[in-house]
């Protein structure tokens, strides 16, 4: 039987998590903190040796599904895991170092589908390490002449910031459809650089790219 339209969450947060301890709860925190969506929020364990694992569980299953792999398999295989567990109709990737704002996927969602687009990326900010704010990732004139994404423009695209950031750093969201229709799953093979071949992978499918060019996403 197909699924129930009415528990089909507007978006699944993919977590995947290896040694996080220290930053777990601020990204699972973001998530629950969107505004005007439905969500689930996934954490994989992958195989973590510190406390990663009993922060994920600490959350009532209801509000957070943690997935514990029982070998490590990277970023790209927890992602996956996270993938194939997913039922929302889209899927955001939230790397456990980092965090979105409340009405990032919202807008993200709202903008794609005026657009009838199975991806979608918005602009990110920057902070350091010691947790100093820098300036956007990219100028908003820049993503606003944009628009939408091609595969063209996204490889271009990694040469025009070379110094700083390229786009290969934009943190889209798919429509989970798409991504199963096309069988497109992260690279396991890959410990750097798997999302920008997977991103790569859903434009040369024919997968839609539309820009949000504020920023939801913290860096």
């Amino acid at each position: 039987m197909p699924p129930d339209v009415s528990s089909v969450p507007d978006v699944s947060f993919v977590i995947a998590a290896y040694n996080a301890e220290a930053t777990l709860d601020r990204a699972i925190a973001s998530a629950i903190a969107q505004k005007g969506v439905s969500l689930e929020i996934i954490v994989v364990d992958d195989k973590s040796r510190d406390g990663t694992l009993d922060a994920a569980r600490a959350y009532p299953e209801h509000i957070v599904r943690v997935l514990a792999l029982d070998k490590n398999r990277g970023p790209g295989g927890a992602r996956n895991a996270g993938l194939d567990a997913a039922r929302g109709r889209w899927i955001a990737v939230l790397d456990s170092d980092d965090a979105v704002f409340p009405g990032r996927i919202a807008a993200m969602i709202g903008r794609a589908e005026r657009a009838n687009a199975e991806i979608a990326v918005d602009n990110l900010e920057v902070v350091r390490e010691d947790g100093v704010v820098e300036d956007a990732m990219f100028p908003r004139q820049y993503l606003e002449g944009l628009g939408e994404i091609s595969l063209a423009t996204y490889i271009a695209g990694n040469v025009v910031f070379e110094s700083k950031f390229n786009l290969g750093y934009l943190k889209p969201i798919f429509l989970r459809s798409f991504l199963d229709e096309n069988r497109l799953r992260y690279d396991e093979e890959l410990r750097i650089g798997e999302d920008y071949i997977l991103f790569a992978e859903a434009l040369a499918m024919g997968g839609r790219c539309v820009v949000e060019p504020d920023i939801g996403y913290a860096y």
